[in-house]
Order: C-alpha cells, then sequence, then structure tokens
C-alpha cells in the first residue's frame, strides 16, 4: 500500500502537468461590413493626414477560411446582404490557442474583391480575452467625385464576451467577432505573402 501512494501521486502529478501544457483552442469568427447609412455621419469632418499605418500588416497570418455555415454570424451575413444600406466587405474565421498580446500573430483582413477593406485583427489573453481591431475602409470613388476617397479607420481594443457576438461600432463600418471554445481539426492560419 506505501508504494501505490507515492505512484498514484506521481501518476496525478504528471497528468496534470500534460493537461496544463495543452493549450485551449478557440475560434475565431469576423464579419466585416460596410455602413451606407447617411444619417450616422453626422457632420464629422474625416482627416486623410490622421490616418495611422496598420501596424503588421505585411507579417500577418491569412485566415482563409469563411464563416462556417449555419454559425450565427453567417446569418447575419445573409440578412446584412439582402439589405441595400450594408455591404459584407470581408468574413474570415480561424482557430488560436489563447496567448499574451506579445506572442499572439495579427490576422489580416481584407476585401476578397476590390481592395476596399485592409487591416488586421488581434485576439489574445490579458485576463480577460480582448480583441484588438485595426482596419482601413475606403469607398469605391463615385464615378462624379473629382475628389479622392476618404479612409476610414476603426481603431479598437477592447475585452470580449465568450460565445456571444460582440460589435466594433465606426459610422462607416461595423465588425462583428464572436471568439468560441473549439474542439475539432485544426488548421493554422499561414503566413501571407502579400
Amino acid at each position: 500500500m506505501r508504494r501505490i501512494i507515492p505512484i498514484l501521486v506521481a501518476a496525478l502529478g504528471l497528468a496534470t502537468q500534460t493537461y496544463a501544457a495543452t493549450p485551449k483552442l478557440y475560434e475565431v469568427q469576423v464579419l466585416v461590413f460596410a455602413n451606407h447609412l447617411q444619417q450616422l455621419d453626422g457632420q464629422e469632418q474625416w482627416a486623410l493626414d490622421k490616418i495611422s499605418p496598420i501596424t503588421d500588416f505585411k507579417q500577418a497570418l491569412s485566415a482563409s477560411h469563411n464563416l462556417p455555415p449555419g454559425s450565427r454570424l453567417a446569418i447575419a451575413q445573409s440578412i446584412l446582404s439582402h439589405h441595400s444600406h450594408y455591404t459584407i466587405l470581408a468574413t474570415r474565421s480561424w482557430v488560436q490557442n489563447m496567448v499574451s498580446l506579445r506572442t499572439t500573430k495579427p490576422i489580416r483582413i481584407q476585401s476578397d474583391t476590390d481592395g476596399t477593406l485592409k487591416g488586421v485583427i488581434r485576439v489574445f489573453q490579458w485576463r480577460l480575452i480582448h480583441v484588438a481591431v485595426d482596419l482601413h475602409y475606403t469607398p469605391t470613388p463615385s464615378l462624379l467625385s473629382a475628389n479622392p476617397a476618404p479612409v476610414y479607420q476603426l481603431t479598437a481594443l477592447r475585452p470580449i464576451a465568450l460565445r456571444r457576438t460582440n460589435y466594433f461600432d465606426h459610422p462607416k463600418v461595423g465588425v462583428l467577432v464572436r471568439v468560441i471554445p473549439y474542439e475539432g481539426p485544426v488548421e493554422s492560419p499561414t503566413p501571407s505573402g502579400h
């Protein structure tokens, strides 16, 4: 009996070390859309010279997966795409473990077709799960306009609610983000060649 107790303690210690070393994986889903409602502009003036560059855009990883069919953001995408006041700019999903801001990799978010949206999103753990968004949106200029299209920037960093749809707001662009615990096959985002 005396020999069994040390073996059990050693086995339990090894089991807890193995469990602690296994990272918790999360699926991150992102939906970015343009808002064409003019009344949301107010009298705000947009200064082109105050747009800051996107940090780590060239080094960011690409998430090539679209939203999972039937997910809440896929349903939101379907609803928004049938409404004339909104244009879907990008949808992405990926699986990652939660690490600190210093070690998390930025994920590149850009429009699939016309290049009107580009930026990065970081998801990381700092006591709570946080999302950092840095996006530039340049609407397609009107054929009648002689002025260059303005660049709108959405920069935000805040804690988010797990398993909830989190909204990052801007008068011209909206971002919906969901972070969900994940249990399934894993394909990591890949380095971008852009």
